[in-house]
C-alpha cells in the first residue's frame, strides 16, 4: 500500500473504529443510563424506539438536502460537529421529554455521518469489496472493545460516566474528519440528471428488489437484537455465556471482513447474497430448535459473520452499481429501508409475538428470511464484480 493509500484508509479506519465503538456504547448501555435517571421501563422503551425512528427518516432528509453540500466530507463534519454540540445537551436537561428531545437532536445528525462516509471510503477504494472489508472490520473492533471495556469499568464506576465517553468519542470523530481531504475527483454532494428524482430510483424493479431484501433481513434480524439475550437467560444460559456468545459473533464478522477476499474467488458477489441469506435463515432455524445445544448456539453465532458482514459487503457494492449517479442517495435508502425500517420493524414484531415462544419467533424470522431469498433470487439477477 502507498503513503498516499494510508493517508486515506488510515482516517477511515479510524472513524468506523469511533463510529461503532459509539454503537457501543448506545446498543447495551443506554438503557441503563436512563434507568438511573430514573426513567421506568415504559418511558426507556418509548424513548430508545423513537430513537430508531430517526434512522428511518433522517437518512433521506439528509440524501434530499445533498444539493447543499459541496462533497459527502462536508457534509459528514457538518453532521459530526452538530452530534457533538446537541449531544453536550444532556447535562442541561431534566426529565423524559427534554431528554427525548436531546436524543432525537443529536440522533438526527448522528445518522447523516455513516452513509456519507460509505461513499467517501468506496470511492477512495475503487469500489473493491475486499478493500472496503478490510477498512470496516475496525468498526466491528471498536465495537466489541468498547462493549467490553464499558462492561468492566461499570464494575467500578456509576453508568453516570456514559456520556461522558461517548462525547470524547464523538469529538474524536470531528477530529479525524479534517485528516481526510476532499478528493479532486469526488462526486460533489448533489445528485444530477433523471437520478434526482427519487421515484425514477424506486420504480426500477432491481432497486426495488434490492430494498426490500434488506428490509427483510433486518425485519428477521428483530429477534436477535431485541430477545435473544433473554431466550438464551430463558434456556439456563449464564450472563457470562451469554456474553461471550455475542462475542463470538463479533470476533467471526471481523475475520470475514478481513479474509473476504479468498473468499470471492469462489463465488460472485450474487451468489455470496443468495449463500448468506440461506445461511440467515438457517441460522434462524438452528436457534428455535437446538437452544440447549452450546455447539449449535456456538455454530449459530460464528454464521454471523455471512448473515451480517458478507451480506454488508456485498450490499455496499450493490448500491454502488445501482445508484451509480446518485451514490449517498443509495446509501441514504439502503440505511433507511434497512437498519432503519426493517429493524424497527422486527424489533416491534418479535415484541409483539414474542407471548408464542421464542422459537417461534426465530421461526418466523426463518420465513421472513426464505422471502428475502426468493426477492433477491428473482429481482436482482444483474451482473456485479
Amino acid at each position: 500500500m502507498s503513503a498516499n493509500d494510508r493517508q486515506v484508509r488510515q482516517p477511515l479506519a479510524v472513524f468506523y473504529t469511533l463510529f461503532f465503538a459509539l454503537v457501543g456504547c448506545n446498543a447495551p448501555y443506554w438503557g441503563p443510563y436512563l434507568q438511573s435517571l430514573g426513567f421506568d421501563y415504559g418511558d426507556i422503551g418509548s424513548a430508545i424506539a423513537s430513537f430508531s425512528l430517526v434512522r428511518i427518516v433522517a437518512p433521506m432528509l439528509w440524501a434530499h438536502w445533498s444539493r447543499y453540500f459541496h462533497t459527502p466530507l462536508h457534509m459528514a463534519r457538518i453532521a459530526g460537529l452538530m452530534t457533538a454540540v446537541c449531544f453536550s445537551a444532556i447535562w442541561l436537561v431534566d426529565g423524559f421529554w427534554p431528554v427525548l428531545g436531546v436524543m432525537l437532536l443529536y440522533g438526527f445528525f448522528w445518522s447523516a455521518m455513516l452513509p456519507q462516509y460509505e461513499v467517501i471510503t468506496m470511492h477512495a477504494i475503487a469500489n473493491r469489496v475486499e478493500d472496503y472489508s478490510r477498512i470496516r472490520l475496525w468498526g466491528s473492533v471498536g465495537f466489541v472493545i468498547t462493549v467490553a471495556l464499558l462492561g468492566w469499568l461499570f464494575e467500578y464506576i456509576p453508568v453516570d460516566w456514559l456520556p461522558a465517553v461517548m462525547l470524547v468519542l464523538m469529538l474524536g470523530v470531528v477530529v479525524n474528519s479534517w485528516r481526510l481531504k476532499p478528493a479532486a475527483d469526488q462526486q460533489p454532494g448533489r445528485d444530477n440528471g433523471e437520478d434526482s428524482s427519487l421515484w425514477a430510483l424506486l420504480t426500477r424493479w432491481p432497486v426495488m428488489a434490492f430494498l426490500l431484501v434488506n428490509l427483510l433481513l433486518q425485519v428477521s434480524h428483530g429477534p436477535l437484537y431485541t430477545f435473544l439475550s433473554i431466550y438464551l437467560d430463558d434456556n439456563g444460559y449464564s450472563s457470562s455465556s451469554i456474553g461471550l456468545l455475542w462475542a463470538l459473533g463479533v470476533v467471526a464478522e471481523v475475520i470475514l471482513f478481513w479474509r473476504i477476499r479468498w473468499l470471492l474467488q469462489w463465488l460472485n458477489l450474487r451468489h455470496w447474497l443468495l449463500v448468506s441469506l440461506l445461511i440467515t435463515a438457517l441460522r434462524w432455524l438452528l436457534i428455535a430448535a437446538f437452544p440447549q445445544q452450546l455447539w449449535v448456539l456456538l455454530l449459530a453465532q460464528a454464521s454471523h459473520a455471512f448473515t451480517f458482514a458478507m451480506l454488508h459487503a456485498v450490499c455496499i457494492r450493490y448500491v454502488s452499481v445501482l445508484f451509480a449517479a446518485s451514490h449517498g442517495r443509495g446509501q441514504a435508502l439502503y440505511s433507511s429501508a434497512g437498519f432503519g425500517l426493517g429493524g424497527a420493524l422486527g424489533a416491534w414484531l418479535s415484541g409483539y409475538f414474542w407471548h408464542l415462544g421464542g422459537e417461534w419467533v426465530f421461526v418466523g424470522a426463518a420465513v421472513v428470511a426464505v422471502l428475502a431469498l426468493i426477492v433477491a433470487w428473482k429481482g436482482m439477477n444483474i451482473k456485479i464484480e
